[in-house]
């Protein structure tokens, strides 16, 4: 059974650290949160330690840099670990090969600046494909020729965003994890480098002492379930990207289940 909660204050002292998802929880794409940003610093001033998780394609400190642009005080921009973090070690480490086509933002290629690898635009010379974004209204289809290139070579596709969607100023937009998924049903092998996989919450739980984490997130897809699946409790907020639906409609169709639930991040 859910618990709704009133508060985050309510249940803090039960954990040894608190990860935040940053999208819908702790901004909305324009500005950080009033609220947010005074859990943040309700928790900062108790010295309770947190840090941020997020699927975006960026490294962590372009991250934490970002969070103090939208509003947020310096000090609460705490430590991070984002999937573009996790990209960039992953394809250090070579597992893949050094030749790769990319596809998404320019501003995304910090993921793997200084490594020793090549960009390549032909499949037939390519080891991987590294997706971080599509447009904003695409749909896989709108990328066939890369998707079918990359499964005649039986290229991996490294996805450095799992999302699907994300609300932002106040739309759906699409996300690489649409195409990845598209490459999987079609026979590819699709390398989800995020949330809800293993890999990144290993990660994000290094940065943090202690055992005993609490994740929050607006998304059952990827932050709920893949919490849920390395053994955290989480706390739903119900007011992000699942927000259109009714969250005791969402909760009837889905196998995953919240430890707690909240309109909105508040201490």
């Amino acid at each position: 059974m859910t618990r709704r909660i009133s508060g985050l204050s309510e249940v803090v002292a039960n954990y040894d650290g608190i990860l935040f998802d940053i999208w819908g929880v702790i901004h909305n794409g324009e500005h950080v949160f009033d609220e947010a940003q005074a859990t943040l610093r309700a928790l900062h001033d108790a010295g309770h330690p947190y840090a941020f998780l997020s699927n975006m394609p960026r490294r962590a400190a372009e991250v934490t840099a970002a969070l103090v642009r939208l509003g947020m005080a310096p000090e609460l921009a705490k430590q991070a670990m984002t999937s573009g973090e996790a990209v960039h070690r992953v394809v250090a480490g070579g597992q893949y090969g050094r030749r790769y086509i990319f596809q998404g933002p320019a501003r995304t290629r910090d993921m793997i600046e200084g490594l020793d690898v090549v960009e390549v635009t032909d499949p037939q010379q390519a080891d991987f494909v590294l997706v971080s974004g599509i447009g904003d209204d695409d749909t896989a289809a709108d990328h066939q020729p890369l998707l079918d290139g990359a499964l005649a070579h039986k290229l991996p596709m490294l996805c450095a965003n799992p999302d699907l969607k994300v609300r932002n100023r106040g739309r759906l937009v699409s996300c690489a994890g649409l195409l990845a998924d598209a490459y999987e049903h079609m026979g590819g092998e699709a390398v989800w480098i995020g949330k809800p996989h293993p890999l990144v919450f290993g990660m994000a739980r290094a940065l943090l002492e202690g055992r005993n984490l609490l994740m929050v997130g607006d998304s059952l897809r990827t932050d709920i379930t893949g919490a849920a699946g390395v053994g955290m409790d989480t706390l739903w907020i119900t007011g992000g990207i699942d927000g259109a639906t009714a969250p005791e409609v969402l909760l009837e169709n889905s196998t995953v289940r919240p430890t707690m639930m909240l309109d909105r991040l508040v201490w």
